[in-house]
């Protein structure tokens, strides 16, 4: 993958956050962190234990599964935070796990014990997929957008079963009321995202290598920039991150 680095040139970088995710992922599996992130409402009613409701997204107890959630993140990931910058899809994938976790809970105080007690980052990749419209690259054109997180659910299915389907269910349905604007009320507006990316840490995490904060397409930081005196002789559009791999 290439982004943009000084004016004009481009140099190998991978997204940040969808990158550090896949580390620490796999780090939190390793040392066998799974269980006390599961997502379990019993244990909600302390305070301390609060953080599961969205920490179950990060923590898994079965292998196929992490693998599963980690080979999805350069596949769907990567293209993703190209497209919407490091902050909006940090934001988008803290609050889909949020939602859906709440939403597994939920269902289990209504006599559903199976929608939650499992863990993993699945959920939020059907959230994501079903919020954000997105496909695979090599596969546009050939079945329709919103037919992918159906078949992702149906796979995943079949192929893990960690976290339970009611909790991957809660997931897709998450992300189906994120593309039909629930949350809107929720989303950074454009001076808060200027701010941030103003800030003194995102300015030196742009500018890190092999892994790069990507800037939200359309933002005062993608906008080419020029010299005083210096007349650009081919004026073109602002510089857009691409989504391609």
């Amino acid at each position: 993958m290439y982004d943009r680095g000084p004016p004009g040139l481009l140099s190998p970088a991978l997204p940040l956050a969808s990158s550090v995710l896949m580390l620490l992922m796999s780090s939190l599996w390793l040392v066998g962190a799974g269980p006390n992130l599961a997502l379990a409402p019993e244990l909600l009613l302390d305070p301390w234990q609060a953080h599961r409701l969205l920490t179950h997204a990060l923590g898994h107890t079965a292998l196929p599964s992490l693998l599963l959630s980690l080979l999805l993140l350069p596949v769907l990931g990567w293209q993703q935070e190209c497209h919407l910058g490091t902050l909006r899809f940090l934001h988008a994938s803290t609050l889909l796990a949020l939602v859906a976790g709440l939403m597994a809970v939920l269902l289990a105080g209504l006599g559903m014990s199976a929608a939650a007690g499992g863990c993993g980052y699945m959920p939020v990749h059907l959230a994501m997929l079903a919020g954000q419209g997105y496909r695979p690259r090599g596969l546009h054109g050939a079945l329709p957008p919103w037919l992918f997180p159906w078949l992702l659910l149906a796979l995943t299915s079949l192929l893990t079963s960690e976290p339970p389907f009611l909790q991957l269910f809660c997931g897709l349905l998450a992300g189906l009321a994120y593309a039909a604007g629930a949350f809107r009320w929720l989303e950074l507006s454009e001076r808060q995202l200027q701010a941030l990316q103003e800030g003194c840490l995102c300015r030196v995490l742009a500018g890190c290598w092999p892994l790069r904060l990507l800037p939200t397409p359309g933002s005062v930081a993608e906008l080419p920039v020029t010299l005083p005196g210096v007349r650009l002789s081919t004026p073109g559009p602002p510089y857009v991150a691409s989504s391609s791999l």
